[in-house]
């Protein structure tokens, strides 16, 4: 049923582990870290989402940014 998702999974793993260490390395960090990022970011949005939802406090936002509508980045938040 899966098969074909199998079969392409041992090529690229195969493709992957034949490669020299460093460029093993820098293939992973290059899809890895974006990917983790992203989650972490939908994460912590989905529970300061929920955090607001569930406070005793009516009408609280999450904590995303200042006071100031700033950023701690120093850019204007948007939403």
């Amino acid at each position: 049923m899966l098969e074909w998702l199998v079969e392409w999974y041992d090529g690229v793993e195969l493709w992957l582990v034949q490669l020299p260490y460093p460029l093993q390395v820098a293939l992973v960090f290059a899809v890895l870290l974006p990917l983790c990022w992203g989650l972490a970011r939908v994460i912590d949005r989905g529970i300061d989402g929920l955090g607001a939802k569930l406070t005793r406090v009516r009408d609280a936002e999450p904590p995303v940014g200042r006071r100031d509508g700033k950023s701690a980045r120093g850019r204007k938040e948007t939403a």
